[in-house]
């Protein structure tokens, strides 16, 4: 088939060349259709044949518009009205109808045929089937729009800036930020709307993105003509279209940053007078410890020296009375001497530095029970060490807490005919967890929180000696350590007195 071509009349037509041509309309993948003026089909390439669906038997002699949609018949009155004045119609996209009835998008250009006069006798049309091409377009153009409504309704401000730093998409969020209009803004460049912007470490660092098409993160000061300020966090990614910007104020972060800055330089200062006022008081607690140890023993050795002064010149025949007087006296000034000592102690834990290191514990509480031997050398007592593991402490210190603790339950489990006395670990998470249990007297839960105080007793020292000071020792040296304590029981049933310190360093916890 010819296009705008005189084929009729010729002589001598080159056969070779014809069939040539006649090859190639064959061949090709786009219909290629034949009609008259009047829209009768005249030729229907193999081309047709797959796009349409129609044999060329079924359609040659048919008028063109059983391809036609019924709202689309008039469109081929117009197009032959064109080509009869002798135009030709460039590519444009229609809508034609297949054999199995499913419309087909398709891109059609149509040219006039001539005879060898130059009279028209004809239309040319050659079809392509874009369907595909358009769902692709529709389904990017409904991409499209899906991820520009959601850019739209962003919290975060997104902006598109072309390369001429033109603003070629932006969000009411981002413009909100500027303080403009998305209408304000569109199509003008940065410079324009921000006079000098262009001299501003953002602008750099956006033209660094620009140019070397890497993606760019910063915090960028915003200074508004009215004196205010914000803050915002930049993510610069380069795009197709020049670079693409989201935006996140963080003017109250930053506000709140500058606040926790304030508060840390007056807790600083405020740290160094508390450091001050602590190493004072040790000064003082150091003092108050050398008056302890001096100024108090002094009178306590006059009061037992007098009262053997008078046990020596006292004749045999005094007063029992007065004999069991002076002995009072001097029991009394003993216990005092002994309470000293403990407050010593009590002192002497707070101040002495920890010398930590890996102690094997338990060797530690049987070399501690090994030592109480002689004491208990006349009680029936049944021991049950468990395995106990290796922890990370000052040794001295953690041996008096099991010496305070086991003398503690050797002095409760003191009625009991045969005591019995447990020494047990369990490993948790992040510390080692230890006890020592008895079965001795117990105590009343309700009172658990007096007994790691200070001379606090649940009991009455007629009943078990003691200062109300060990327990409390105990407390001290546990949460030295970073650790805790607390103890369970009940009454004439025994009780469990605990304590947790962290793991060694090296298990991580």
């Amino acid at each position: 088939m010819a296009t705008d071509a005189k084929i009729a009349g010729r002589s001598g037509p080159n056969e070779e060349l014809l069939l040539r041509y006649a090859a190639i309309v064959e061949s090709t993948d786009d219909a290629i259709i034949g009609k008259t003026l009047s829209g009768i089909i005249t030729d229907w390439n193999h081309g047709a044949e797959r796009i349409f669906g129609y044999k060329a038997r079924e359609v040659i002699g048919k008028s063109i518009l059983i391809l036609f949609p019924p709202d689309r018949m008039e469109e081929e009155m117009h197009i032959l009205g064109r080509i009869g004045k002798g135009e030709r119609i460039e590519s444009y996209e229609t809508v034609r109808i297949r054999k199995d009835g499913r419309n087909i998008d398709v891109s059609v250009t149509i040219s006039p045929i001539r005879d060898f006069s130059g009279r028209i006798i004809g239309a040319s049309k050659i079809a392509r089937d874009i369907t595909e091409k358009k769902l692709l377009q529709e389904s990017v153009l409904e991409a499209e729009r899906h991820f520009r409504e959601t850019l739209d309704r962003m919290l975060e401000g997104c902006q598109i800036i072309g390369y001429d730093w033109r603003y070629l998409y932006i969000n009411d969020a981002a413009a909100s930020h500027g303080r403009h209009s998305r209408k304000a803004l569109l199509g003008r460049t940065m410079m324009e709307v921000y006079p000098g912007i262009e001299k501003t470490e953002m602008f750099s660092v956006l033209r660094r993105c620009m140019e070397e098409r890497v993606a760019q993160r910063m915090e960028n000061r915003f200074d508004y003509g009215d004196g205010t300020v914000a803050w915002f966090t930049l993510s610069m990614e380069p795009v197709p279209e020049g670079t693409f910007i989201l935006s996140i104020e963080i003017t109250n972060e930053k506000k709140l940053q500058e606040e926790l800055e304030k508060h840390r330089d007056n807790l600083q200062e405020l740290v160094k007078q508390r450091t001050a006022q602590l190493e004072e008081a040790n000064r003082e607690l150091e003092s108050f410890s050398y008056s302890v140890s001096h100024d108090l023993r002094a009178p306590l050795r006059h009061i037992n020296g007098f009262v053997e002064l008078l046990n020596k010149r006292l004749p045999s025949s005094t007063d029992t009375e007065c004999l069991r007087n002076l002995q009072i006296i001097s029991s009394a000034s003993g216990e005092m001497a002994h309470l000293i000592d403990k407050l010593l102690d009590f002192s002497r834990v707070s101040r002495v530095g920890l010398n930590k290191s890996k102690v094997n514990t338990d060797a530690l509480v049987r070399e501690v029970i090994s030592g109480m031997a002689e004491e208990i050398r006349d009680r029936s007592i049944e021991w049950q060490i468990d395995k106990l593991p290796d922890v990370f402490a000052d040794q001295a210190m953690l041996r008096q807490v099991f010496i305070n603790l086991l003398s503690n339950a050797l002095k409760f489990s003191g009625t009991r005919v045969k005591a019995k006395v447990r020494v047990g670990c369990c490993r948790e998470k992040n510390e080692d967890v230890f006890v020592v249990e008895d079965n001795g007297v117990g105590f009343d839960m309700k009172y658990a929180n007096k007994l790691f105080g200070v001379f606090q007793r649940l009991h009455g020292s007629d009943d078990f000696e003691g200062t109300g000071v060990g327990l409390a020792n105990v407390r001290r040296i546990v949460e030295r350590h970073g650790g805790r304590t607390w103890a369970e029981g009940k009454v004439n049933e025994g009780a469990g007195f605990y304590f947790a310190i962290p793991h060694l360093p090296e298990e991580g916890g």
